[in-house]
């Protein structure tokens, strides 16, 4: 607002060229009234391109989830998951039994997969450590997937 004049709703008086307000009928400067006066021309304002990030690949994608912090996370949990699943399944009894033994295969999954995926994502550690994740995920791994149901 300039003047008690909105700008930005504002009209340009074909007559002299001052800016009139929305509401009043005749041009405050020259008296010309208001059906000869043009819309003030504001200079075109062009949107800003939005800028996309670039898309990661599947491989930048992984080795962004299965990073070093996220196993120290979410193995932990894993064993959580797994020990809450045997518990339901060792003291609720047996209508409870199946949904203990899911839960279970559940958190050994998640962990079996954060060591496997971790152990080949995670290039910083030792070679040989690498593999004892590579191989102790596969365990569990094949082993959650022989449980019969």
């Amino acid at each position: 607002m300039r003047g008690g004049v909105d700008i930005m709703t504002a009209l340009k008086c074909a007559n002299c060229g001052a800016n009139i307000p929305d509401k009043a009928a005749f041009c405050p400067a020259c008296g010309a009234p208001k059906a000869e006066v043009q819309p003030e021309q504001q200079p075109a304002q062009t949107p800003k391109p939005v800028q996309q990030q670039p898309s990661k690949s599947i491989p930048e994608l992984v080795e962004s989830i299965f990073t070093e912090t996220n196993m120290f996370i979410m193995i932990p949990l894993g064993v959580l998951i797994a020990c809450i699943g045997g518990l339901i399944s060792f003291y609720g009894g047996f209508n409870y039994a199946t949904a203990g033994v899911i839960v279970n295969v559940l958190g050994v999954l998640f962990i079996a997969l954060f060591l496997l995926m971790g152990g080949i994502t995670i290039k910083n550690y030792d070679k040989y450590v690498r593999l004892g994740m590579i191989v102790g995920g596969a365990i569990m791994l094949t082993w959650t997937i022989s449980i019969p149901a």
